[in-house]
């Protein structure tokens, strides 16, 4: 899985370059995500501009990643598409992760 990353100081951005983050691209998008994480990188923004569909495994992977940093890191969602924000309602995890129009705003949040 091909994702672009970019780094705003100590917070890193996430862009996967995928259109389904589902049970192919969970495994690999997760491990993409704990290696940053074990590297010291514990502030991560999720650019899911490109991402239509996101099933239980996508949601397990970021879920994964927001335990891992703990309470001295974050993990927040940005560009997220109407679908996907219904999915993330449904489940709840709109009250557990911080959600933001744009990358600009959700950088600036941390």
């Amino acid at each position: 899985m091909e994702v672009i990353m970019q780094e705003f100081g100590d917070i890193v951005s996430f862009k996967p370059k995928v259109s389904r983050l589902d049970a192919s691209q969970a495994v690999e998008f997760k491990d993409e995500l704990i290696q940053q994480i074990t590297t010291g990188k514990i502030r991560l923004l999720l650019n899911l501009s490109e991402v239509t569909f996101i099933d239980s495994s996508g949601l397990g992977a970021i879920i994964s990643a927001l335990r891992r940093v703990g309470v001295k890191g974050d993990v927040k969602l940005c560009c997220v598409s109407d679908q996907i924000m219904e999915m993330l309602r449904l489940t709840r995890l709109d009250k557990v992760l911080e959600i933001f129009d744009s990358e600009e705003t959700g950088i600036a949040s941390f």
